[in-house]
């Protein structure tokens, strides 16, 4: 087993287009349910409440399966063996909440099956991140331009539903998701496995439950990218969850579509991502993103259509300057050995801690910016674009990072 295809010394043969499949391919599942969920939700009897708790159930899952299967991967199982289960697992609830959705079986029913359903999809991004990085020679060049394939499969799906199928409101968008999801499991089982050393058996429980990678916290620049990644999760949680809400507020008759908007600057953003890495320190590149990200909301407060349209767009290079930036950073500064577990983490602080506390705290922020005559946006999205502002100086004074020679 020790000496099997996938170690660091020899890793598999799978060039850069099938990666970018890879990434395509996972997107473009998430985005086709992602993007429409909250109006299909709505569209079919499903309370406000139930629906903040729809999108909490992938918060709450993230505090669970990521870390177990980021130890699986490093240490009992080939990542790409690992992450076909998981997608066709997703397949087959994601199935079962959209029927439940779509039979009208209650919200208990749907969020249970949403529950299932999210412990088997949270590990999927960070996995999908740690197999393409584990295989590129040089990462901070080649990453942007396979990572860009995912924003093209979530710009494709997202039109697909919107546009073609007509999914916006409709049940149709998780029958799909499904059916892409079953399509990446039958990809990755064609993919050469990665097999971890055997000298990284796990010797105790917390060995399995991924635990081992909470000492990363102890390093005082590891710290400060977790604590940031989680505030700013929290803080821009809010994308999918209201800007959809808030496009047919303004009378936008395809949410969907107007939001995939974001993910033409995103793949942009991709393909310049190289550059400035090879130009900029990693922390500077990061204050960026908090930066635009602060921009972003300031724009959303405004409640004007055109200048919505244009904070959507500022997502995705807020989403790039700042999150395969992370992942990047996790790749060059800790240890090979931790790398699945590590972005695990990532993944458990960003789609846990920050989503789940951004799904609740502005939920509650919502319902106290709502009243018969509607939501009052403006009140709802300016203390976010304060307190990311906010974020963005701290990160400036707390990361050191290591020079020009990050």
């Amino acid at each position: 087993m020790a000496e099997a295809v996938g170690s660091e010394a020899g890793r598999p043969a799978h060039g850069k287009g099938a990666l970018a499949v890879l990434f395509f391919l996972h997107a473009a599942a998430l985005a086709a349910y992602t993007v429409p969920l909250a109006n299909v939700l709505k569209a079919y009897g499903i309370g406000d409440g139930a629906i903040t708790m729809a999108f909490c159930t992938g918060a709450l899952a993230a505090f669970i399966s990521p870390m177990v299967a980021g130890s699986l991967a490093d240490r009992r199982v080939p990542p790409e063996r690992l992450l076909a289960g998981l997608c066709a697992a997703s397949a087959v609830f994601l199935i079962l909440t959209f029927r439940a959705i779509e039979g009208r079986w209650g919200a208990p029913w749907v969020l249970g099956w949403m529950m299932v359903y999210a412990l088997c999809s949270a590990p999927g991004f960070g996995l999908v991140t740690s197999i393409v990085l584990s295989r590129l020679g040089d990462a901070r060049r080649e990453f942007g331009p396979v990572r860009a394939a995912a924003t093209v499969g979530w710009m494709v799906a997202a039109f697909f539903i919107s546009r073609v199928v007509h999914g916006d409101f409709s049940v149709s968008s998780g029958y799909w998701a499904a059916g892409i999801f079953l399509v990446e499991a039958v990809f990755c089982m064609g993919m050469q496995p990665t097999y971890p050393g055997a000298s990284r058996e796990p010797r105790r429980w917390r060995d399995f439950f991924g635990w081992e990678a909470l000492q990363l916290l102890r390093h005082p620049d590891h710290r400060i990218i977790f604590a940031a990644s989680a505030v700013f999760s929290a803080l821009i949680s809010t994308f999918y969850r209201y800007s959809a809400a808030h496009l047919a507020d303004l009378g936008d008759p395809s949410p969907s579509a107007t939001m995939g908007v974001a993910q033409v600057l995103e793949g942009v953003a991709m393909f310049g991502l190289a550059g400035l890495l090879t130009r900029f320190r990693l922390k500077w590149v990061l204050v960026a993103g908090l930066v635009a990200g602060a921009l972003r909301l300031g724009l959303m407060a405004t409640n004007e259509q055109a200048l919505l349209v244009v904070s959507i767009a500022l997502h995705g290079p807020v989403f790039v300057l700042f999150y395969p930036t992370s992942q990047l950073y996790l790749e060059q500064r800790v240890d090979p050995g931790l790398r699945a577990q590590s972005q695990a983490l990532l993944s458990l602080l960003n789609g846990g801690v920050g989503s789940l506390s951004g799904y609740l705290v502005l939920g509650f922020w919502h319902g106290r910016c709502t009243s018969e005559w509607g939501v009052d946006w403006t009140r709802f999205w300016t203390p976010l674009a304060v307190a990311t502002g906010i974020l963005a100086v701290f990160f400036v004074g707390a990361y050191r990072g290591q020079g020009r020679s990050e």
